[in-house]
């Protein structure tokens, strides 16, 4: 399985959770030296992982990361599109910058749409395989926190993700999307604040922040047999935040 964004928060959560039940996992990120933490990591648990340096934001940063894929392995099984940016949060959209506008926009969706045709070419002919999405739960509401490109951004995310799922259906590939809340992320703590997030958190119906390991537990399931008639849709992982 190949997981972008993967040196921290959800994505780490994502490569460690799929380790353990003995996927080989490729961590994706733009930062060697955290890669290369994680990967050592990883080995002294005797974990299976390949670190890949790519910066997935350019085009041809995933080109390159997809040939080195293709060339390592062939084939792809599991695909977590995890990379991705808030923007300037808390910013109107009167004020918000036109280059953090493209920046949001290109990292969090077109990137995405440019890893799925490389990791959908390496499903064909593979029946039971599965991208899985990490969107938000702005891509179900407006998020004020995040402002409009994000709430855009992920919005789009979802789209994508069903009009694929629909289409890659009858090749017996499985697009899902999940939509964390608010997670407990280094990126969550440089928006708000440790005060201020655990503050919302005690609002959650649940009464607590979500855990990176709870998002990819649900990220794993997606992948597994026992969501095999699940397809399309966008899986809130919210505390039941988006019902109440």
């Amino acid at each position: 399985m190949l997981v972008t964004g993967g040196t921290a928060g959800i994505g780490l959560a994502c490569a460690e959770v799929f380790a353990r039940g003995g996927a080989q996992v490729v961590v994706v990120g733009r930062d060697a030296e955290k890669g290369e933490r994680v990967r050592e990591n990883f080995a002294a648990r005797s974990w299976a992982c390949d670190f890949i340096s790519a910066d997935v934001s350019k085009r041809e940063g995933i080109q390159a990361l997809f040939a080195r894929v293709t060339e390592r392995y062939r084939r792809l099984t599991v695909a977590v599109n995890n990379a991705g940016t808030d923007g300037a949060s808390f910013t109107p959209l009167l004020q918000y910058p036109d280059d953090i506008w493209d920046e949001v926009i290109n990292l969090n969706l077109t990137s995405v749409y440019l890893c799925m045709k490389a990791e959908l070419a390496l499903m064909m002919g593979h029946p039971n395989c599965a991208i899985i999405n990490v969107a938000s739960l702005a891509g179900l509401k407006a998020s004020y926190s995040g402002g409009g490109a994000y709430t855009a951004s992920k919005h789009g995310l979802i789209g994508l993700t069903k009009s694929a799922a629909i289409e890659y259906a009858p090749h017996r590939i499985r697009i899902n999307a999940v939509c964390p809340g608010l997670v407990r992320t280094q990126m969550a703590i440089d928006v708000l604040g440790d005060e201020k997030l655990a503050a919302v958190g005690e609002k959650n119906p649940l009464g607590r922040l979500c855990e990176p390991r709870e998002v990819a537990d649900t990220v794993a399931w997606l992948s597994t047999p026992e969501s095999s008639f699940v397809t399309g849709v966008a899986l809130p992982v919210d505390g039941g935040l988006i019902a109440s």
